[in-house]
């Protein structure tokens, strides 16, 4: 696989890849409240919210794409397609990082969870798009998690 397609597979799967990152975060925030016993006119409104009306991604792209382009530039390898391991393709190397490994990362920080639902106006927020370009800035600056996912067998020897 070329850089380019691994590109042009990344574009064709942010509309649900985004999504489900929106989903996720709503999630562990909704799990969050539900733990503290918090109520409010904002967490009733978090609850019903990609469930009644679709969830509009728009603000999310640039930062997605931020993301997107530094694991293809800095973690694609071309020739790892010339082994030809139907488990190990690039385009499923990515969704496989994607969702099993980055997205657990930028879930565990408060702010990123925070600033993807106010971004997409789920949370209350005088500057939703302000709160894209903190996660633009976030992703830019971020470590990049490693490839292999945390239960990778060679985690319990690598002291």
């Amino acid at each position: 696989m070329h850089i380019d397609e691994l590109r042009e597979f990344q574009r064709q799967g942010v509309t649900q890849d985004v999504f489900g990152l929106v989903m996720t975060c709503r999630r562990r925030f909704l799990n969050a409240a539900q733990l503290l016993e918090l109520r409010s006119d904002a967490i009733s409104k978090l609850a019903t919210f990609g469930v009644d009306a679709p969830v509009d991604v728009w603000p999310l792209l640039g930062p997605f794409n931020v993301l997107t382009e530094r694991y293809a530039t800095q973690l694609f390898s071309p020739q790892e397609s010339l082994l030809q391991v139907p488990s190990e393709k690039q385009d499923e190397k990515w969704g496989i990082y994607f969702h099993h490994i980055l997205v657990p990362q930028l879930i565990a920080s408060d702010e990123v969870v925070r600033n993807v639902l106010r971004a997409v106006r789920a949370l209350p927020s005088r500057h939703p798009e302000q709160a894209a370009v903190a996660l633009g800035q976030h992703f830019a600056e971020m470590t990049l998690p490693e490839t292999r996912p945390p239960w990778a067998p060679e985690d319990a020897v690598d002291y």
